[in-house]
């Protein structure tokens, strides 16, 4: 009787812990990918108008983020409302910052590089441009042809190239055997970057719930993978007027 008793207070007991570590996950306050992110020392968050107003001192306070990306634009007409902002305020801050394009399949890649162009400024110290591929909507080659319109143009503006920010499924369709000059940012919010292929990958966004001390919104957190020369490398010009003390 006693061995049922422990038992029949044990299932309520673990009950209990098992709820208490999905509402701790559900909130962001723990995340399976944290152990592995940990070992990648340069780290950032990526934004765009789901954040609402972001408080950019209290994400600055914050030791441990040094970069963000911002959502700019998507599409051949779209302008994220909050872009302006975050791109100035980030900088105030002093962390240093790039935007990303929402790449669609629904407009031509050309058209979605004049939207770019025309929102994002060409400024020294700034990060490669990203390209954000999470629609699925067309044919390999028709994709292909309108990702090089789109990248042509954003290098001959920016004089970088632009990384490609992708999921599994989209980079076995899209991206895999092609492209390999530009340099991917990999989402995997649940274990390690695990490229079919073994490419390398250098940016890597570990979570899609990461919080910020006394902040109640979630984030996008990323690592950057490399050496803290490799990352100053990136940005435009190689010049940068902040963060200067590293």
């Amino acid at each position: 009787m006693k061995k049922i008793r422990k038992f029949l207070i044990a299932i309520p007991v673990a009950l209990a812990l098992i709820l208490i570590l999905i509402f701790m996950f559900y909130k962001g306050y723990l995340w399976p990918n944290s152990i592995f992110a940990s070992s990648y020392s340069i780290r950032g968050i990526d934004v765009s108008h789901y954040q609402g107003d972001i408080n950019w001192e209290q994400v600055a306070a914050n030791k441990e983020i040094e970069f963000t990306y911002i959502k700019a634009t998507e599409g051949k007409d779209y302008i994220d409302q909050t872009f302006q902002r975050n791109w100035e305020k980030s900088l105030k801050v002093g962390l240093y910052h790039g935007a990303y394009h929402y790449f669609t399949t629904k407009s031509l890649g050309s058209d979605q590089a004049d939207n770019f162009i025309k929102t994002v400024p060409v400024e020294n110290g700034c990060l490669p441009p990203v390209i954000d591929i999470e629609d699925a909507g067309a044919k390999k080659e028709v994709f292909v042809k309108n990702l090089n319109d789109f990248i042509e143009k954003i290098e001959n503006t920016y004089h970088q190239k632009p990384i490609l920010y992708v999921v599994y499924p989209l980079y076995e369709k899209y991206i895999k055997g092609d492209f390999e000059e530009y340099s991917i940012w990999i989402r995997d919010i649940v274990t390690p970057p695990h490229m079919s292929d073994k490419r390398q990958w250098l940016f890597w966004q570990y979570s899609n719930r990461g919080r910020i001390n006394g902040d109640q919104r979630y984030y996008d957190f990323d690592v950057f993978k490399g050496s803290r020369k490799d990352f100053k490398e990136l940005l435009s010009d190689n010049k940068s007027s902040i963060n200067e003390s590293y």
